[in-house]
C-alpha cells in the first residue's frame, strides 16, 4: 500500500457515493486506465479502478476519476498527493472536484459538449452525475463490476418514455481483456424536480400529494410491464425468498445489535412467504422517491442499478415487483420524518394517504403478508445503510421495525 492509496482511503470515507464507509476497507490494487485526454492537455484526466478489501474477506471495485496537475503549480480541487506519471511528478486530484479537469474530461469523451459549462449535480448519492446542459446528464458509475452496468442495460432496452433516453456511453478496458461500463450520457428531463425534494417540501407544508402518489404507482406498474417484456419473467418458491431474507437478517443483527430485540418478529414476517409461489422478473431493485423525477409531463423513473450493497449478480437477479413497491412504501415513511412533527397525526396521515394512493395506482394488490415481508426486509437494509452513512437517520427504519412489533 502506498501513501497515495491511504490518501484515497481517507477521501473515500468523505464522499457520499462510497458505500463502504466505516467498514474497514483497504485499497489493495489500483488499475490505471489510459488517459481520456490527449497528450499535452493539462490537467490530464484518466480513470482508475480501485479494488478494496474488507475485513470479512469480500472485495469491491470503485471507479476513480483522477486529474494530474504538474507538481509545483497551483491545483484546484481536492489534492490527494503526488505520483510519477511518464517520469514527471504530478499532483493527484479528485477530478470531480476540479472544474478544469471536468471540462477537459467532457471535451475528450463527449466532444459534442466541449463548449458547454460542466457542473456536478448535487442530488446524486451512489454515483456522480455531471450536468452538461439543459438536455443531458453525464452519469459516472462509481461502484463497478466487470461487464455491462445494470442501468445501461435497462435504459438501452427500454429506450426512453417513462425512463431517460441514452445519448452516449463511456466504457473502459477493464479488467484486462474485458470491457466495463464507466458512465452513461442520458436525457435530462425538462422541467423535472427530484421526487424526494418535491415530496418532502409538500409534506412539510402539509399540502396534498395524493394524486401525485397515485400517478407514481401507475408509472411504476408501466415500467414493470416493460421490464417483463424486455427481460422475461418466471416464478420463485417462497421458501427460497424467505431463506434469503432470513440470512440477510442474521447478518444485519450481527452488524447492528439494535435489531436484535425485533429479530424474531421480523423473521416471522419472512416465514409467512413459505409455501407460496412468487412471480419474479427484472425490477428496479432500489426504488424510492430519490429515484424519481416529476415534470409537467409526469413521472420519470431513474437509476436502475439496484441496492448498492448487493453484487451485480444479486442486483441483476429476478425479484418480485413487490420489492419496488415496498421501497416506495418505506420512502413515504422517510418523507414523514421531514415534517416538523413526524409523529403528529397530521404527518402520519399524510404518509398513510400517499402510501394508499400509490398502492391503488399500482393496482393488483399484493397479499398483505407478501408486501409486509418485503417492507421489513427493506427496513432492515435501511438500518445498516443509515448506520454506515447517516447515523442520525437510523431511527427512521428502526421506528418502522418497532411499530411492526407492538
Amino acid at each position: 500500500m502506498t501513501g497515495l492509496d491511504r490518501a484515497w482511503e481517507r477521501h473515500l470515507e468523505t464522499v457520499r457515493w462510497f458505500g463502504g464507509k466505516g467498514a474497514g476497507a483497504r485499497i489493495v490494487r489500483r488499475d490505471v486506465l489510459p488517459a481520456w485526454t490527449p497528450p499535452g492537455v493539462e490537467p490530464a484526466v484518466r480513470s482508475e479502478v480501485a479494488t478494496l478489501a474488507y475485513p470479512d474477506g469480500h472485495t469491491e471495485h470503485y471507479h476513480l476519476l483522477v486529474a494530474h496537475h504538474p507538481a509545483g503549480r497551483e491545483a484546484s480541487g481536492t489534492v490527494l498527493g503526488t505520483d510519477e506519471v511518464d517520469g514527471e511528478p504530478m499532483q493527484v486530484v479528485d477530478a470531480t472536484t476540479d472544474p478544469a479537469a471536468l471540462a477537459a474530461f467532457v471535451a475528450a469523451t463527449q466532444p459534442d459538449f466541449a463548449d458547454h459549462p460542466v457542473k456536478v449535480w448535487s442530488g446524486e448519492q451512489s454515483n456522480t452525475t455531471l450536468v452538461l446542459d439543459d438536455t443531458d446528464l453525464y452519469k459516472l458509475f462509481r461502484r463497478v463490476e466487470p461487464g455491462p452496468n445494470l442501468d445501461a442495460e435497462v435504459l438501452l432496452a427500454l429506450g426512453g418514455g417513462t425512463v431517460p433516453a441514452v445519448h452516449g456511453r463511456l466504457t473502459g478496458a477493464w479488467p484486462q481483456g474485458g470491457t466495463t461500463d464507466l458512465g452513461l450520457v442520458i436525457e435530462r428531463v425538462v422541467g423535472a424536480e427530484d421526487g424526494w425534494e418535491l415530496a418532502t417540501r409538500t409534506c412539510t407544508a402539509g399540502a396534498d400529494f395524493v394524486e401525485a402518489a397515485g400517478d407514481l404507482g401507475v408509472a411504476l406498474r408501466a415500467v414493470h410491464g416493460r421490464l417483463a417484456d424486455a427481460f422475461g419473467a418466471h416464478v420463485l418458491p417462497g421458501d427460497e425468498v424467505a431463506d434469503t431474507m432470513g440470512a440477510r437478517l442474521d447478518a444485519a443483527v450481527t452488524a447492528a445489535p439494535e435489531l436484535a430485540p425485533h429479530a424474531e418478529t421480523v423473521r416471522a414476517a419472512f416465514e409467512a412467504l413459505r409455501g407460496r409461489t412468487l412471480p419474479v422478473q427484472r425490477v428496479h431493485g432500489d426504488f424510492h422517491l430519490g429515484q424519481t423525477l416529476h415534470s409537467p409531463t409526469g413521472w420519470t423513473i431513474i437509476d436502475f442499478e439496484g441496492e448498492p450493497a448487493k453484487t451485480a449478480a444479486e442486483r441483476r437477479a429476478f425479484d418480485s415487483v413487490w420489492r419496488d413497491v415496498a421501497g416506495m412504501v418505506r420512502s413515504f415513511d422517510y418523507v414523514r420524518s421531514a415534517h416538523p412533527e413526524p409523529s403528529s397525526p397530521e404527518a402520519v396521515a399524510w404518509a398513510d394517504a400517499c402510501r394508499d394512493a400509490f398502492l391503488a395506482g399500482y393496482g393488483d394488490g399484493a397479499d398483505a403478508d407478501v408486501l409486509a415481508a418485503y417492507v421489513l426486509d427493506k427496513a432492515v437494509y435501511e438500518v445498516l445503510y443509515e448506520l454506515r452513512n447517516r447515523p442520525d437517520w437510523v431511527g427512521i427504519p428502526l421506528r418502522a421495525i418497532q411499530e411492526s412489533n407492538p
